[in-house]
């Protein structure tokens, strides 16, 4: 179930970053600046090569994040999703 679980996360966490640089019409460059990150790095995770590290995860949160709220709940509900089909 782990596995499923991270998947929730990299799903959200790529839907948001992309959709938030587009917001604030940055480069992958500045948007790796921001979260402590190459720009290649970067645009893999954006491209859902690999899942965000805890470090690239608080970045967002506190430094890019305008709903880090809302963010959670969509990570959470995705999960709980996860769970009621697992049942």
């Amino acid at each position: 179930m782990r596995a499923q679980y991270e998947q929730c996360l990299r799903t959200v966490f790529r839907r948001w970053v992309r959709s938030t640089r587009a917001e604030l019409g940055i480069s992958q460059q500045e948007m790796g600046r921001r979260l402590y990150m190459s720009e290649r790095s970067y645009a893999d995770l954006e491209q859902g090569v690999f899942s965000c590290s805890a470090l690239t995860l608080v970045a967002f949160l506190k430094r890019v994040c305008r709903e880090p709220e809302r963010f959670l709940d969509e990570v959470w509900e995705m999960i709980q999703a996860q769970e009621e089909k697992g049942q």
